[in-house]
């Protein structure tokens, strides 16, 4: 062999070495690519899904919300036993006006400092139970009675309903009346009232109330018509079936036997409107003369 075909040996040697580089090159750089791909794809799979714009801190919403309500409701609940102290130390005769403070100290309650605002800035101010008294640039607090029975006598509620029943501003609720005097003071009061005949007690919505008893309206009626009016029974009959029954008992109602409205008819105005007429001059008629006679004898 030559060093011609030598050479040409060499060279295809070398070509077939640097295609099978080539070769392994190609295949490891595929197999890296399909490597990396495979990875991208599972990270994409385990990436949580978008939530059309929603943040993140929207997924915690139910909890705020409950969170929310949950602290509302024990700001009321903190509010009620407010002012179920107060009411109670006014009932038992305390009726001097405390701070906040005092309240809470006195309550044992344990309040956040955001309640506290809340209390002092905007629900004692806006409570219609509570009355605020300032005293020296403080705010004071204090049980507001929802009728003004000072003194808690029998008399007092007396004139108090008879007050309201003269100018008509209606009758007073026995809870009014407990939550302005003690309980056991008012029931005693107001029994006494109506086994006098001055109060009368009427139940109306679940709700007990007092009327004034005007002893002008108190009319003798005889005997005789009570026994019939609690004999007769009307339970249950209307007013047709009243009608019957009165009729076979030998009696008539009323409206039966009055005599029957006739009916006016509107007469028709005589003649026209007259024309007016114009008078002339007549606020000179005293300085006017009169020239026609001396015409006349001429």
């Amino acid at each position: 062999m030559n060093s011609a075909s030598a050479a040409l040996f060499e060279e295809h040697a070398n070509f077939r070495k640097r295609e099978a580089d080539a070769a392994s090159f190609l295949g490891s750089s595929a197999k890296r690519k399909k490597t990396e791909k495979s990875s991208s794809s599972s990270q994409k799979t385990n990436r949580p899904k978008s939530t059309f714009g929603r943040s993140k801190t929207s997924t915690c919403f139910p909890n705020d919300y409950h969170t929310s309500s949950s602290s509302s409701q024990s700001r009321f609940l903190i509010l009620a036993k407010i002012v179920e102290k107060l009411k109670d130390c006014f009932l038992g005769g305390t009726t001097d006006a405390i701070t906040l403070d005092e309240i809470i100290q006195e309550s044992e309650l344990i309040i956040e400092s955001s309640d506290k605002h809340w209390l002092a800035s905007e629900a004692l101010l806006s409570n219609e139970k509570i009355d605020v008294k300032k005293v020296e640039g403080i705010n004071k607090f204090v049980y507001k009675s929802p009728l003004n029975l000072k003194d808690g006598k029998k008399q007092t509620l007396l004139n108090l309903l008879k007050n309201r029943h003269e100018k008509c501003e209606g009758a007073v609720t026995i809870d009014d009346v407990r939550d302005t005097i003690s309980r056991e003071k008012a029931d005693k009061i107001i029994e006494n009232l109506i086994k006098d005949g001055q109060v009368v007690k009427v139940t109306s919505n679940k709700k007990e109330i007092l009327f004034y008893t005007d002893p002008a309206y108190k009319l003798k009626v005889h005997p005789d018509f009570t026994e019939s009016w609690r004999k007769t029974s009307v339970e249950g009959l209307d007013d047709k079936k009243i009608w019957e029954f009165l009729d076979k008992q030998g009696y008539y109602g009323l409206m039966k036997n009055t005599p029957r409205q006739s009916h006016l008819t509107n007469k028709p105005r005589r003649g026209g409107r007259r024309p007016d007429t114009m008078k002339h001059n007549q606020h000179v008629a005293h300085k006017l003369e009169d020239y026609s006679e001396p015409s006349a004898k001429k």
